[in-house]
C-alpha cells in the first residue's frame, strides 16, 4: 500500500490523545454503537468459548475432540463468509447487514446452549456452531468496515485501538458467564450472553435512523474518498 504521508492528529500528550478519543466516540452515536456491538460480541457473544470444553464433556457427552470439532465448525463458516463478502464491492443495506448479523448470531449462541441442554445433540451442536460463524463474521466485518471508512483520517487509529481493545474482553466475559452459570447452569448462562448481544444490536437500532442507514452514509464517504479528510467531520459528528 501506497499511503501518503499525513501530519500528526495530535499536539497534545498521550493522556490528552485518549481522551480526545474518547470524547470522540462518546460524541458520536453512531461509533459509540458500533465499538459497543464488539464490547459485547467479546464480553458476552464470545463467552461461549471459554465455557466451551463444558459443552463438549458434560453437556454434549462428547470428548476433547468434539470440542475442537465445535470451534472449528464456528471458523469454517466465518472463513466462508469472509470471503464471500470479500467478492463483494458494494452492499447496499450494510446497517441491516450487521443488525442481522448481529441479531442472528446472539439467537445461535442462545439457541445452542439451550438445544445442547435440551436436546443434546452433537450434530445439532456443529450445525448451530456453524451457523453462528457465519453470522458472527457477518456482523463483525461489517462493523470493522464501517469504522475504518467513516472515522476521520486523524482520529482513526486511536478509534481503532478502542475497536482492537474490546477484544481483549472475552476472558472477562468467560468470568462473567461462569458466575452467571454458578447460578443458573452453563447453557442458560451462555443463552443469556447470546440475548445481550442481539438485544444491543436491535434496541439502539430501533431507536437511532442514522444506524438503519448505515450503508447510505458507507456509500456517501466512499464516494467522496478523494476529500474524505476535510469532509469526514460534518456529517458524522453530533449524537
Amino acid at each position: 500500500l501506497k499511503v501518503p504521508k499525513m501530519p500528526a492528529g495530535a499536539t497534545g500528550g498521550t493522556g490528552h490523545e485518549i481522551l480526545e478519543g474518547i470524547r470522540f466516540i462518546k460524541n458520536n452515536s453512531l461509533f459509540s454503537f458500533l465499538i459497543g456491538m464488539t464490547f459485547f460480541n467479546s464480553f458476552f457473544g464470545m463467552a461461549y468459548v471459554v465455557l466451551m470444553p463444558v459443552f463438549a464433556e458434560d453437556i454434549l457427552g462428547q470428548g476433547p475432540e468434539a470440542y475442537g470439532a465445535l470451534l472449528s465448525a464456528g471458523g469454517i463458516g466465518a472463513l466462508i463468509t469472509t470471503m464471500w463478502l470479500s467478492s463483494i464491492t458494494n452492499v447496499r443495506r450494510k446497517g441491516m447487514l450487521l443488525i442481522g448479523g448481529a441479531v442472528m448470531f446472539g439467537l445461535s449462541i442462545a439457541a445452542f446452549g439451550l438445544t445442547s441442554d435440551i436436546i443434546g445433540s452433537y450434530i445439532l451442536a456443529l450445525g448451530i456452531m456453524f451457523i453462528s460463524g457465519v453470522f458472527n463474521s457477518v456482523y463483525m466485518i461489517s462493523v470493522m468496515s464501517a469504522l475504518q471508512v467513516m472515522v476521520p483520517d486523524r482520529m482513526r487509529a486511536r478509534v481503532m485501538g478502542f475497536f482492537g481493545m474490546t477484544w481483549s474482553m472475552m476472558p472477562l466475559g468467560g468470568m462473567q458467564a461462569g458466575a452467571i452459570a454458578s447460578f443458573i447452569g452453563v447453557p442458560a448462562a451462555v443463552a443469556v450472553g447470546g440475548l445481550a448481544v442481539g438485544a444491543f444490536a436491535l434496541g439502539p437500532a430501533m431507536v437511532n435512523r442514522r444506524i438503519r442507514n448505515l450503508g447510505t452514509l458507507l456509500q456517501r464517504f466512499e464516494h467522496a474518498s478523494p476529500v474524505r479528510s476535510s469532509i469526514h467531520e460534518a456529517p458524522i459528528t453530533g449524537g
